[in-house]
C-alpha cells in the first residue's frame, strides 16, 4: 500500500517477538497502523518465506490489443503526411504529472502479440507485464508493439525500440532518440485521463479512480500471499 509523503523512518529491534525502537522503548503509533518493514536478508530465520519475499515474477497489466500514446516534441517543419497521424491537442486528458514539452503532441500506438524471444519461453499472450522481485518493481515487459501507419514504421518487439522509432521519424530534429518510456508512454486509467507509465511502476498513490493501479497491486498481494502460505 503507498504510504503518505510524511512517512516517518522509525529503526525498529525485534525482542522476543515484539518490536520495539532500536534504543528501547514501544514503538507509540496507533493499532491498525500500517508501514512497510526493511529487513536485510541475512536476519530472515525461514529461508522458505525468503525466497517467496524475493522470486521474481512477471505480472499481466495490460492485455494484447489496448491503446497507449506516445508523447513526442514536434517541431515545425515536420512532413505534412505525418500531421494526420498526431491526436489533438485536447484529445489526451492527463495529469501533468510528468515534465513535456510545450509542444508535446500524443500519438496512438497498441500492445500486440508475444515477441519471438516470449514464444521460446512459452509466452502465449502478448500485452504489458510489470517484472516485480518479491514486491518491488524492477522493470516493464511488453510483447510486440504496433506503431502508427507510416512510412518506415512496422511493428517492434520493445517498447524501448517503439519510442527510438517513432522519434526518429516524428523528432528528426534530435540528436539522440532515446527517452524514457516511463515518462514518455501513456495508458488510460477508468477516470478517463491518461497517466504515465511511472505510475504503475513506481506504485503511484492511487486515489478511488485510479482502479486498475489499485487492482494490479491488489493481484501482486493476492499472488505474495499464495507464495507465502
Amino acid at each position: 500500500m503507498p504510504l503518505s509523503s510524511k512517512t516517518i523512518r522509525v529503526p525498529v529491534k525485534l525482542v522476543d517477538g515484539r518490536w520495539e525502537l532500536l534504543y528501547g522503548g514501544d514503538v507509540k503509533v496507533e493499532d491498525g497502523a500500517i508501514g512497510e518493514l526493511h529487513v536485510d536478508q541475512m536476519y530472515f530465520s525461514d529461508k522458505k518465506f525468503l525466497k517467496a519475499l524475493t522470486a521474481k515474477r512477471s505480472v499481466l497489466i495490460m492485455s494484447a490489443g489496448t491503446e497507449l500514446r506516445v508523447a513526442l516534441t514536434i517541431k515545425p517543419g515536420l512532413d505534412s503526411k505525418l500531421h494526420g497521424l498526431l491526436l489533438p491537442r485536447d484529445a489526451t486528458s492527463h495529469m501533468h504529472s510528468t515534465k513535456l514539452s510545450v509542444d508535446a503532441r500524443f500519438v496512438r500506438i497498441s500492445l500486440g502479440g508475444p515477441t519471438d524471444s516470449q514464444r521460446k519461453k512459452k509466452v502465449e499472450h502478448g500485452g504489458l507485464f510489470l517484472l516485480l522481485e518479491g514486491m518491488e518493481p524492477r522493470a516493464i515487459e511488453s510483447g510486440m508493439v504496433d506503431l502508427p501507419d507510416a512510412p518506415g514504421l512496422e511493428s517492434v518487439d520493445s517498447l524501448n525500440y517503439a519510442f527510438t522509432r517513432l522519434s526518429e521519424v516524428f523528432e528528426p530534429w534530435r540528436k539522440a532518440h532515446t527517452g524514457s518510456i516511463y515518462e514518455r508512454v501513456f495508458y488510460l486509467e477508468q477516470d478517463g485521463c491518461w497517466y504515465p507509465l511511472k505510475d504503475l511502476r513506481d506504485r503511484a498513490l492511487a486515489t478511488a479512480e485510479r482502479k486498475l493501479i489499485a487492482e494490479l497491486w491488489a493481484n501482486v498481494a493476492e499472488q505474495l500471499g499464495t507464495a507465502l502460505f
